[in-house]
């Protein structure tokens, strides 16, 4: 059960779970605006719907099942702004290509414009679906998971198919941006209002394996890399873009010497599914596109980094989700 009203939940949302400091963000811009602590926190944050009004945000939508207790399960609500809300709506969340991309989303600005800097903050909208911020991706994961599980005769009802469409970006997003200790504390604050639960998904990284992630093999170990080694050395695997990886993705690195570098990619049985030969690398930054083969399944996999020069050998890893 859920013992608070949807006018309590949030008011106890922005007052006491999502407050800092009487402050309260929004979780797909940053944007951050004060609380006065003598007034209604959901009236203060609305502004009397002025332009940087926050409101609520049902991560899953309230027209797709999100209806009577579950519109009220505070496991799957977050302040939003009010205007960035309104263009998410029920808009499906889904990995959208940068240059694809209609409109970025950051503090309290929006631009049809590739960002230069901090991309990783901002949230994106293409047609009718949404990307949120690279940090809130797992906290959207594990709550669309919860919901689901919780409610899953009113969603099928509302849409049978609206999950499953993005299950899997959901279970890329689940190993990519694992739990915080800010989330852990948050589930725990709810929990506080909710009989004592809190989201399972968020206490036992292994519940999306078991549930709806099982096509992704068991990874809720993590996977240590040798980065730290290699940037002392001057090598640095930096990153791959995209994350995750449908068709392919561009591999971004740096060597601190002539070199010849090898790609290599394992799953997580430790077996070498590809490997490419790129070839002998001057001092410097560079880029590399790895094509997926189509027989490549749907997981988790661990590109790996092999930089020769002289008699010494460097490694570098990254772990990437594969989707389809």
């Amino acid at each position: 059960t859920i013992p608070l009203s949807y006018s309590d939940g949030r008011d106890t949302l922005f007052g006491i779970i999502d407050n800092v400091n009487d402050s309260l963000t929004c979780v797909y811009t940053g944007f951050t605006i004060y609380l006065d602590p003598t007034q209604d926190p959901t009236e203060a944050a609305f502004m009397n719907d002025g332009a940087d009004a926050i409101n609520t945000e049902h991560t899953f939508p309230q027209s797709l099942g999100a209806t009577d207790v579950a519109k009220r399960d505070l496991h799957h609500l977050y302040a939003a702004r009010k205007d960035v809300n309104a263009d998410r709506a029920n808009s499906p969340f889904a990995e959208i290509p940068d240059n694809l991309t209609d409109t970025w989303y950051y503090l309290d600005q929006e631009t049809s414009a590739v960002p230069t800097s901090n991309i990783d903050l901002y949230s994106e909208k293409k047609g009718d679906l949404f990307e949120p911020p690279e940090a809130h991706k797992g906290n959207v994961a594990r709550s669309m998971m919860y919901f689901y599980t919780m409610y899953k005769d009113q969603a099928d009802m509302a849409n049978p198919s609206y999950f499953e469409t993005q299950r899997e970006t959901l279970c890329a997003w689940h190993y990519l941006d694992p739990v915080d200790q800010k989330e852990w504390d948050r589930t725990w604050k709810i929990a506080e209002y909710q009989d004592g639960k809190p989201n399972p998904f968020v206490l036992d990284c292994t519940l999306p394996e078991r549930s709806y992630c099982a096509d992704f093999g068991q990874v809720c170990t993590p996977v240590v890399g040798v980065e730290d080694i290699t940037k002392k050395q001057g090598f640095i695997f930096d990153k791959i873009i995209p994350n995750p990886v449908k068709d392919g993705a561009s591999i971004f690195y740096k060597t601190n010497g002539p070199s010849d570098v090898f790609l290599e990619i394992y799953n997580l049985y430790g077996e070498k599914i590809d490997a490419v030969n790129i070839g002998k690398q001057a001092i410097g930054e560079h880029q590399y596109f790895w094509e997926k083969d189509k027989n490549i399944n749907s997981g988790i996999v661990i590109f790996r980094l092999v930089f020769k020069l002289n008699n010494q050998i460097v490694l570098a890893s990254k772990k990437a989700a594969i989707i389809k």
